[in-house]
């Protein structure tokens, strides 16, 4: 009979045994098959945690990766108690003084423990520990070659967790960067923008087309990385600090195409599932406001089966209101950017106008935006207030602000001069051929009038009005009973059960008249940034001069 070997048996490993008696493993076979499950565990996503666990299985021991120190980085259970963590600090300052890389502290029947340097690839070689230690403490820690073979693998699993540490911090570290840059550009200073934007890559393109993707919260990585291939690279994406669905983009304004689709096209076809608006492409000074114009379009898109909606571009209230509308801003404002508090940790004017911006657009959400406690959030709004003169608990102070700081953010005319006049070097033009000004309904924005009074004259102006019928022409056309909603959740200062309790339905009745209005009227409602202000200023305008109707 020729010799047979059993799959699996080593060759020479094969020992004599009587019949239907199975052969003991040799040492070498049991050493084997240790190495091979700890190369499996060490393959885990915390393989340092799995080889300390089941090494402390194997040898009945305590074990644990220590610095030279003596503090635990890692262990198989907690507790180790004073006694373990005495002998370990004696054992690794025996190994210390000598330049020993094992040492076997208190040799005793009772407990020993085994300290063994951990080579992790990529730090110096030397006679001394490189920093972790694997010590094991218990009855017989060297009972088997388990912790010794385990040195190299844990080496190995450090080294591999260290790097997934570092590539974390420095994943969180550019998306901060890059959400620093994006508050930069929105509250404009383009300048710091476009230093900071050079050094992390891409460079800012002047003009762009703001893009917001609102997907699962889980999905966002996956939303990022379609972003940048569609893009090419070129777009800046950032974390939304607001909506943890949210996915900002703002891309070269260009076509705005892949292929022959719209890029919100592509980004809807792409990503399953997802939402996006897109804004109109604007210079970069304007950044803010595409935000709010992505944001609108969303609203918008979520009814749509298509998933996907470009912002209705048309002239906003504060290029409307032209130079009047700056006369009045200043006016209103002056306070606040005047303002030099009294002690030099005391918020200044300009950390106050981006306080009060943001809280304008995100309402409580202001704190993640900001990246400020809550208290501190009240405190700036309550000092604002103070200084303006306004309660920012009713939705027309706000309405009243929100429209100066957006006038404010305006890039104005250099020159002033009236025509007929000309500066160094230029040509005046004749008084005769200038444009005439339409001042017909704006009595008061002249003279020193309360602002109160400049802003009523302000309302009147003909372009005003027409920019108001303008918001309201898609509900009085499509929906004009939902009108009467819109005019209560605006008389409510848009608190929705107020509304309700006002309309004498149930408020998930009034969220969906909401959002039946943010179809018709391609408007945001219900989520912040919403169109509350202007909806507010747009009713303000048309009911001016008229009996109070409804509003």
């Amino acid at each position: 009979m020729t010799g047979f070997q059993k799959p699996g048996t080593l060759t020479g490993e094969v020992k004599e045994c009587g019949v239907g008696e199975r052969a003991a493993p040799s040492p070498d076979s049991l050493r084997a098959a240790d190495i091979l499950a700890m190369h499996r565990l060490a393959h885990k996503a915390d393989g340092v945690q799995a080889l300390l666990r089941w090494l402390a299985r194997r040898t009945g021991c305590w074990v644990g990766l220590v610095d030279s120190a003596g503090g635990v980085e890692a262990a198989s259970s907690h507790g180790s108690g004073p006694d373990v963590m005495a002998l370990v600090a004696d054992g690794l300052r025996v190994m210390r003084e000598r330049g020993l890389r094992t040492f076997v502290a208190g040799e005793s029947p009772g407990r020993s423990g085994a300290l063994l340097a951990v080579g992790v690839p990529g730090d110096r070689s030397g006679p001394e520990p490189s920093g972790l230690v694997l010590a094991v403490v218990g009855p017989d820690p060297l009972g088997t070659a388990a912790p010794v073979d385990a040195v190299p693998l844990l080496g190995v699993c450090w080294r591999a967790r260290e790097t997934e540490r570092t590539r974390r911090r420095v994943e969180i570290a550019d998306a901060r960067g890059r959400e620093a840059v994006l508050h930069l550009l929105m509250s404009g200073n383009l300048t710091t923008a476009h230093q900071m934007a050079g050094a992390l890559a891409p460079r800012l393109s002047d003009p762009a087309r703001f893009h917001v993707v609102e997907c699962g919260a889980g999905r966002r990585a996956e939303a990022i990385r379609v972003c940048a291939e569609l893009t090419a690279g070129q777009a800046w994406i950032v974390r939304c600090p607001v909506y943890s669905d949210h996915v900002l983009m703002v891309a070269p304004a260009g076509p705005g195409t892949v292929g022959a689709r719209p890029l919100e096209a592509a980004l809807a076809a792409e990503i399953e599932g997802c939402v996006v608006g897109t804004g109109d492409a604007l210079a970069l000074r304007d950044t803010a406001a595409g935000y709010e114009q992505a944001f609108h379009a969303l609203a918008v898109a979520r009814g749509r089966p298509e998933r996907w909606a470009r912002f209705d571009a048309a002239l906003g209230l504060p290029v409307v209101t032209g130079r009047h509308g700056h006369a009045w801003a200043d006016r209103l404002l002056a306070p606040l950017t005047g303002h030099v508090p009294a002690r030099a940790t005391a918020p200044d004017s300009r950390a106050l106008t981006d306080t009060v911006r943001s809280w304008l657009s995100f309402s409580s959400a202001a704190t993640r935006h900001m990246k400020i406690h809550r208290n501190t959030l009240a405190s700036r709004l309550r000092r604002v207030e103070s200084l303006l003169g306004l309660d920012l608990e009713l939705v027309g102070d706000q309405a009243r602000l929100d429209l100066a700081l957006r006038i404010g953010a305006l890039p104005r005319v250099a020159d002033h001069r009236p025509a007929g006049t000309a500066g160094p070097g230029s040509t005046a033009e004749p008084a005769s051929t200038a444009e005439p000004v339409d001042t017909a309904g704006v009595a008061g924005l002249a003279g020193p009038a309360p602002v109160e009074d400049v802003f009523e004259s302000l309302l009147r102006l003909p372009a005003v009005r027409e920019w108001a019928l303008t918001q309201l022409r898609p509900v009085r056309e499509e929906a004009p009973a939902l009108e009467t909603t819109l005019r209560t959740w605006l008389r409510n200062d848009t608190r929705l059960s107020a509304t309700a309790q006002a309309l004498g339905v149930s408020v998930t009745g009034t969220r969906k008249r909401l959002i039946r209005l943010e179809q018709v009227m391609r408007r945001s409602l219900v989520r912040v940034p919403n169109a509350r202000h202007d909806l507010w200023l747009a009713v303000e305008v048309l009911d001016r001069g008229r009996p109070d109707r409804n509003f």
